[in-house]
């Protein structure tokens, strides 16, 4: 029986170390994403001053070191920080430390802008979370090589491994629950909506809409994976066979979805989850060839756990709650009643595990679109404050083009949604000061209007004639009156 479990939810400490440095590879990545658009998304002089932050989410629950100031040099030193530590993170130094800062800042910068997050930000800040489980440092990493943890296991069982493989068959098994339109099943026209949609689709998705056929098996391929493979996933007979095989599928779907749709990092992130998953014979066929190193270390558990072996099984009751409570948030958020007492959800704020896989559920937008953003400078010119050009309404060749990166589409799709209209005023003026600091005289920036093409696709595959919808009226007169 307890082989059966090792098998089930045991982890490769080879599959464990290669996460580690994917997981802190991502890490660093989005850190550097991120600040290109740091003053623009975390200080005071970006779209989201704390004044206004706090008008907004004043009862969240949500702890964040990135709201304690709003100045450039603060967020810069919280970023530098981070960084530092997901660099510790990669090389396995001081690891279970590495980890939970990297997690603690991960959750704080979440929680400074949720206007700009997206699924692959919650993916990666559970993953994180789970990661403080987990003896990431047992291969490959400096701590063995100091000697500060040695192992002679060839896969690790505890309830944090069952954690993080239930933790990641969650995201897609309550994916494929929540996505409740006909577009999914039985009509499989979901991918096609996808592709449609400008503001996802990459120059491959949009020439994938050529052939109809392929979509459609798309579709059910993706609804079906999701809803079936988590459990194929755990299945205990013939185990080895329905383990691989689903891996590899979900593998495939998750590189699919990077090649097809602009989805930040999220299809890099489930990777780096599935990794986990796959069985020792791939990490056998892999590491044949690679001298390991640290080979000579490899003959007990960290001591630390055989010394306190009270925090071990302190560690694993605590992991054990967290997969019930996990659970029991996902079955909530598919709204058919309150499976976590209310007495008990700031938990999930206040540690950010709080999680909803609506990934094109109940099926894919079909408002689609792009931004004009009319500037109107001193001299009465007109610029496109998105493309730094000549406004014009005509569409452009590839609207996906208009974002720097997937933080600023994240965030003007919210905006084009009526619950975000009050972020509106704050954004143009956040464009008005940008450019005018690189301005003067005539060429000011007077007044913007924030216009949207609003282009539909319809049921029966047109695509609509795109409708200027203006969102918002920004001058600047009227601004400085009012402050």
């Amino acid at each position: 029986m307890i082989d059966r479990f090792k098998n089930i939810f045991g982890i490769d400490v080879r599959a464990l170390a290669v996460f580690r440095i994917c997981l802190a590879l991502i890490l660093i990545f989005d850190l550097s994403v991120r600040s290109f658009a740091l003053i623009a998304n975390y200080t005071d002089f970006g779209v989201l001053p704390l004044d206004f932050y706090f008008s907004i989410f004043n009862n969240t629950g949500w702890v964040s070191l990135h709201l304690i100031s709003g100045s450039i040099l603060f967020q810069v030193a919280l970023f530098i920080i981070a960084g530092l530590f997901a660099l510790a993170l990669l090389v396995g130094y001081k690891t279970r430390l590495a980890t939970i800062v990297s997690w603690f800042l991960l959750i704080s910068l979440h929680s400074r802008n949720p206007t700009i997050l997206q699924g692959g930000d919650i993916m990666l800040r559970v993953l994180v979370f789970w990661a403080m489980f987990l003896p990431l440092n047992v291969k490959y990493s400096i701590d063995v090589k100091l000697g500060n943890i040695r192992q002679n296991k060839k896969s690790i069982l505890s309830f944090g491994t069952a954690g993080i493989l239930l933790q990641v068959a969650f995201v897609y098994f309550f994916s494929a629950l929540l996505k409740t339109g006909n577009e999914w099943f039985p009509n499989g026209t979901a991918i096609y909506y996808a592709l449609q949609s400008d503001q996802f689709a990459t120059h491959f998705g949009k020439f994938l809409l050529n052939f109809p056929d392929i979509m459609f098996g798309l579709t059910y391929f993706t609804y079906f994976l999701e809803l079936i493979g988590p459990i194929l996933l755990f299945i205990p007979f013939f185990f080895k066979q329905f383990r691989s095989i689903t891996t590899f599928a979900f593998i495939i779907l998750l590189v699919g979805m990077a090649l097809s749709l602009n989805l930040g990092h999220f299809p890099f992130v489930g990777l780096t989850g599935m990794l986990l998953f796959l069985p020792s014979w791939v990490w056998d066929k892999m590491f044949n060839r690679i001298k390991d190193n640290f080979h000579e270390h490899d003959y007990y558990i960290d001591r630390r756990i055989k010394v306190k072996r009270y925090f071990y099984i302190f560690f694993n009751c605590v992991a054990l709650f967290f997969i019930i409570y996990i659970f029991l948030w996902n079955v909530q958020s598919l709204g058919k009643f309150n499976a976590v007492p209310d007495k008990m959800e700031f938990i999930a704020h206040k540690l950010r595990i709080d999680q909803y896989w609506n990934m094109f559920s109940p099926y894919p937008l079909k408002d689609d679109g792009w931004y004009v953003i009319d500037g109107t400078l001193v001299n009465g010119l007109h610029v496109d404050l998105l493309t730094n050009n000549e406004v014009t309404y005509e569409k452009p060749y590839h609207v996906a083009d208009l974002y720097t990166h997937e933080r600023w589409r994240k965030y003007l799709m919210n905006l084009w949604n009526r619950d975000y209209d009050f972020h509106r005023p704050y954004y143009l003026s956040y464009l008005c000061n940008d450019w005018n600091e690189e301005h003067s005289g005539d060429e000011r920036m007077e007044n913007i209007a924030m216009n949207f093409m609003l282009e539909v696709t319809g049921s029966n595959y047109d695509i609509h004639v795109p409708e200027k919808v203006v969102l918002e009226e920004w001058q600047k007169a009227d601004r400085e009156g009012k402050s």
